[in-house]
């Protein structure tokens, strides 16, 4: 979000930001305990150490927890436009349609996911009242997202089958690596050849681009030699991720 703020214009710190950063926190804040909520019996296969397996909290505590997070992100997106509450709210009530129903649909459930989370860059122009700016890095996002949401399936297949339909299920792990791969690869080739063809940006992003670039060709390469690497391949994926974002806030001050 921050990142599609400073691309639309905003000053690096600002009373109007803080709020729009503050929102999305809460909203990815809330996101996880209602996930936590839902995937309880897939997480006593896959993940029984996490608090609502092991016993730490009781699985209705998740949704009390995850409600009242939403409900600040709400409060605080009303004191920022109007726009910015509804794209808030419209966001929270995709999470909720993924849950309840999109979930358990395979390849739809994973769009859905991606787009809500890649939307937070457009919610950064949208503070600054500039809805379209931010698109070049929704894009990269979204199809980044969207690869690691079907690793991540692939990496969960041993709990998922027995209570999710989900895209590896549907038409295997294997091809589902393949796709998820090349989604990823798309965003590696915006992210190298977009800012260099439009002049997005100064010669030094893509030179820095470049290594990580090969960096996640890498990654997504191991679950391509060996089914056994897509949890090694889903954890790389969040520091590049990170590293990516950090890319794009040198890059706009390059």
């Amino acid at each position: 979000m921050y990142v599609g703020a400073l691309v639309s214009g905003s000053e690096l710190f600002s009373f109007r930001l803080f709020l729009g950063m503050a929102a999305v926190f809460c909203v990815g804040a809330g996101c996880h305990p209602l996930n936590d909520y839902f995937d309880y019996e897939v997480d006593k296969i896959v993940h029984p150490t996490r608090p609502l397996p092991s016993g730490l909290f009781r699985p209705i505590t998740a949704v009390y927890i995850s409600l009242i997070f939403f409900l600040i992100s709400l409060v605080l997106s009303s004191f920022i436009t109007v726009f910015c509450f509804s794209i808030n709210l419209i966001g929270i009530a995709l999470i909720f349609l993924y849950e309840l129903s999109l979930k358990n649909k395979g390849l739809s459930g994973n769009i859905l996911v991606a787009f809500t989370a890649a939307l937070s860059f457009n919610y950064g122009g949208v503070i600054i009242g500039d809805l379209f700016k931010p698109t070049f890095f929704t894009l990269i996002a979204f199809f980044i997202f969207f690869g690691r949401e079907i690793i991540m399936d692939v990496r969960d297949f041993e709990g998922d089958k027995h209570t999710r339909v989900t895209l590896p299920k549907q038409i295997g792990k294997k091809k589902a690596v393949y796709l998820g791969s090349g989604m990823i690869t798309i965003s590696v080739i915006l992210l190298l050849f977009v800012p260099f063809f439009y002049g997005l940006f100064d010669i030094w992003f893509d030179l820095l681009a470049v290594p990580l670039a090969l960096f996640t060709i890498y990654t997504v390469s191991l679950s391509i030699v060996d089914l056994n690497n897509v949890r090694k391949t889903a954890e790389m994926l969040r520091i590049i991720m990170i590293l990516g974002l950090l890319l794009f806030v040198i890059g706009i001050f390059l």
